[in-house]
């Protein structure tokens, strides 16, 4: 992977600027403070209480989503943590954050308020504890188990994973609760392209959901973009 702090991309997607930035060990102090000189004073000091694990990814993660603002002429301002702590966004934007131990990524766009993001990336490899009866509904254990080889079935299940995740982002603005990886059923289209489906409960909004993946520096990623309806 290139060097901590240097993006492994930056670029107009479909739902919005997608950046990505490698993230330093945390035995980098150096890269660590290139960072944070790129945040707010009050989201340093947000990140100075933090462990410094978790203040590596949460400098990583608000610097990517700045950048990405930035892109789609968003004004500078701090960007604070919702009480459920997700990114506050200026109002007339819509963004997301993801982050692993060596990557964070950030997708943001113009959008209007009934339109949110999400985003999630995954290490492309098997997790070390078998997570598919978690994660995965039953339809969606058959289907992937009828893939045809290991690889595949794993590279499968992550992008379920990533998907939920991304579409729970999405979704929480409006909902403001917890909803299970039960809740939420990933498809592939024939053409090859994701779908999801969200059991909504009595009293919630509909929604449309949109779904992107792709690999990213040894990363599944994919990306979300929900927009309400009426029913």
């Amino acid at each position: 992977m290139s060097p901590p702090g240097s993006l492994v991309i930056a670029r107009a997607a479909a739902f919005g600027q997608l950046v990505g930035l490698v993230l330093p060990a945390h035995d980098e102090p150096a890269a660590l403070d290139s960072l944070d000189a790129e945040l707010h004073d009050e989201e340093r000091a947000l990140a100075a209480g933090l462990a410094l694990p978790r203040r590596v990814t949460f400098v990583g993660g608000r610097v990517a989503l700045r950048r990405a603002l930035r892109a789609v002429g968003c004004a500078e301002a701090p960007i604070a943590s919702t009480p459920r702590g997700a990114p506050a966004l200026p109002s007339g934007y819509a963004g997301s954050i993801a982050h692993k131990p060596a990557i964070a990524v950030a997708l943001a766009a113009a959008a209007s308020a009934d339109v949110t993001l999400g985003i999630d990336v995954e290490p492309e490899r098997a997790p070390r504890v078998d997570i598919s009866g978690r994660v995965l509904t039953p339809a969606e254990r058959a289907r992937v188990a009828a893939l045809g080889s290991e690889a595949a079935r794993t590279r499968e299940l992550l992008v379920a994973f990533a998907a939920k995740e991304a579409i729970y982002k999405a979704l929480d603005p409006w909902l403001g609760r917890y909803v299970s990886f039960q809740e939420v059923e990933i498809a592939r289209a024939a053409d090859g392209g994701l779908g999801a489906m969200f059991a909504r409960r009595a009293g919630e909004p509909a929604f449309a959901i949109e779904l992107l993946e792709e690999t990213l520096a040894g990363h599944v990623l994919v990306t979300a973009r929900v927009r309400r309806h009426e029913p």
